[in-house]
């Protein structure tokens, strides 16, 4: 965690706050007897008015969930003059958008297993995000030194940014600690959906301006974001939704300030997208509100303003040579073009944690037994990053992939890569890998080509060039190492179900252009469930959930599919010139969705998910 208050058990007398707070843990030989030990276990409750409204939350005289009191976090992003910009503009929009939970829904719930070791540690297998972050948390909850933790991963069955807090890790090795034993701790779905983190609501009022030809001029944002009872990555989140407010648009005065705040619902953490899918549908919104003013089309208004190589960033960086959003654009043009009910939407990215945090991918390759080994703690969570680390070893190397070895993630084995969240894996951990494959490359030349002769010898790579920190006094920071960009055209019938979806995105040079595909399609399914169906209903901090009815988009209801690679106009050397895709494939879609319905009955939708659509004619009651 990086605020430490979210406690693994709350202790006798304390306060619980919020509906998946561990109280008790209990152990049998047999898991059919554990409901009847549940049993067995009194807790006696006093209970408080919860609050469960962010803006209730922030009032001076409201009850403190936390000593520091109810604002986790906020951040502040200036530049320019955008109040002045707003006065002199010929056109302006202001508007209040509000988007709820949303639950990963992965396939596999929360599993560890645990025992004892002989050294007084603890040795654990778990489906996580970052087997380091794990062994890191543990060791300072049993008071270990981190390498009597020894962590390693199984296959991951999803994650989607929810298994980047701990869950059943630390309970686990407690168990294992206490009795001596080796225990398997794993949720069932209600439980599962209790404890994990969900997509922060967030709400947005924004207000963008533009000159009488249509360039944009200013923009001018507050955000409230729902962190739930504990922080987990509720500061980076809003953080990340404010850095990313202005879209990939050419907005050289702004003014963006959010605040994370806590309240007893559901904890909210990363999710795919990590606040930008937030913010994007209010600037995508915004913006199609923007260009009706103008007069202007939606898709040309978006290519007049989109940020080509040598423009700056909202947030001051100089966009590089590679950024692809024109071409974007272009691709889906005809697919726009060619129906009175498209919707479209652009978005952008980051890979990498950046704005100052140190990020550091790292990759081992070994000689052993005329075969090369590939060491990466970098957790697959289904995105495929053990194909991406090989797939770039033997390009580097000029070898078939049955020459490799790839060593599953081991805090005894493998380098830590930092967690596989950010889109940062494939850039950061596969650029490290380059870096290890050209040095055994070099000494195998050296060796006349005999791998043989390097027998037991390794080769490290790592890749973290350091960022500039939110608030640089630097006239132009580098806030990221690198951006995606993309865009997406949704296209309705006369009744208002989906017909088609047709994406383009820029990714860099693609590793594996089918993952790469399934990634788009996947995100883009994912991102029409947040847009249209998926209904998290949580009255007074308590979930009324069940996966059946919550809403997931089903795939008889999944529309065609398009998808475009596209390529901007430069390579970079890192990785490839590979970006990562995960997060961005999500982030368009609910605006290009929203934006369709408005073509069709003239309504612009500004809440998620939507109502009164094909798929969802009014709220579910709670």
């Amino acid at each position: 965690h990086i605020v430490q208050d979210w406690n693994v058990m709350i202790a006798e007398g304390d306060i619980t706050h919020y509906i998946g707070d561990s109280v008790a843990l209990a152990v049998s030989k047999k898991r059919e007897s554990l409901p009847e030990i549940l049993e067995l276990i009194d807790v006696d409750y006093t209970p408080f008015e919860p609050i469960v409204d962010p803006f209730e939350a922030m009032k001076e005289d409201a009850p403190k969930i936390h000593p520091k009191g109810n604002i986790l976090s906020s951040e502040h992003l200036r530049r320019g003059d955008p109040e002045k910009a707003i006065k002199e503009a010929a056109y302006t929009v202001t508007e209040t958008y509000h988007v709820s939970w949303q639950e990963h829904a992965f396939l596999e719930t929360e599993c560890a297993i645990a025992w004892p070791s002989e050294d007084g540690g603890v040795h654990l297998i778990t489906a996580s995000q970052s087997i380091y972050d794990e062994q890191r948390e543990v060791s300072n909850m049993l008071q270990l030194p981190r390498e009597k933790v020894h962590v390693r991963s199984g296959l991951v069955g999803g994650a989607f940014g929810g298994r980047e807090d701990m869950s059943v890790q630390h309970h686990a090795a407690l168990i294992a600690w206490k009795t001596g034993r080796r225990v398997n701790v794993r949720l069932s779905r209600s439980d599962s959906t209790l404890v994990h983190t969900k997509r922060h609501p967030m709400t947005m009022k924004m207000t963008t301006s533009c000159d009488a030809e249509g360039r944009v001029t200013a923009l001018i944002a507050e955000i409230v974001s729902d962190t739930g009872a504990y922080a987990s990555l509720g500061g980076p989140v809003t953080q990340r939704a404010c850095t990313h407010a202005g879209g990939p648009y050419n907005f050289q005065n702004i003014d963006i300030k959010g605040y994370a705040v806590y309240t007893n619902n559901v904890v909210s953490g990363a999710f795919r997208g990590f606040g930008v899918t937030q913010s994007c549908y209010a600037m995508e919104c915004n913006l199609n509100l923007l260009a009706e003013k103008c007069g202007i089309d939606p898709w040309e208004f978006r290519y007049k303003n989109v940020v080509r190589p040598g423009d700056t960033l909202p947030n001051g960086q100089i966009v590089d040579e590679s950024c692809g959003i024109a071409e974007c654009l272009e691709a889906v043009k005809e697919a726009y073009d060619s129906s009175p009910r498209a919707g479209i939407a652009c978005a952008f990215k980051n890979s990498g944690l950046g704005v100052g945090v140190p990020d550091i991918g790292r990759c081992r390759l070994t000689v052993k037994e005329g075969k090369i080994y590939v060491l990466t703690s970098a957790a697959c969570t289904g995105q495929g990053i053990a194909q991406t680390v090989v797939s770039i070893t033997c390009e580097t190397l000029g070898c078939p992939p049955s020459m490799t070895v790839y060593v599953q993630p081991d805090t005894d084995l493998t380098p830590d890569a930092g967690t596989s969240t950010a889109s940062r894996q494939t850039l950061f951990t596969g650029e490290a890998t380059r870096i290890a494959a050209l040095q055994l490359k070099k000494a195998l030349e050296e060796a006349g080509g005999d791998l043989n002769a390097l027998e037991g010898k390794q080769f490290d790579g790592e890749f973290g060039p350091p960022t500039d920190p939110l608030g640089s006094d630097k006239k132009n920071p580098i806030s990221h190492i690198g951006y995606s960009y993309g865009c997406e055209v949704a296209i309705i019938d006369e009744k208002g179900e989906l017909e088609k979806m047709v994406g383009a995105y820029d990714v860099g040079t693609p590793i594996n252009i089918t993952a790469v595909e399934g990634q788009i399609e996947g995100g883009c399914v994912m991102g029409l469930g947040y847009a249209l169906t998926e209904d998290f209903v949580n009255p007074d901090g308590v979930p009324k959930f069940k996966l059946g009815t919550y809403g997931l988009f089903r795939a008889r209801q999944v529309p065609i599919l398009e998808t475009h690679i596209v390529r901007g106009p430069g390579v970079k050397e890192a990785a490839y010139g590979a970006r990562g895709i995960g997060e961005l494939a999500c982030i368009p879609i609910a605006p290009a969705v929203a934006h369709a319905y408005s073509r069709l009955d003239g309504i612009m939708r500004k809440s998620l998910p939507m109502e009164n659509t094909f798929y969802r004619k009014k709220a579910r009651k709670s």
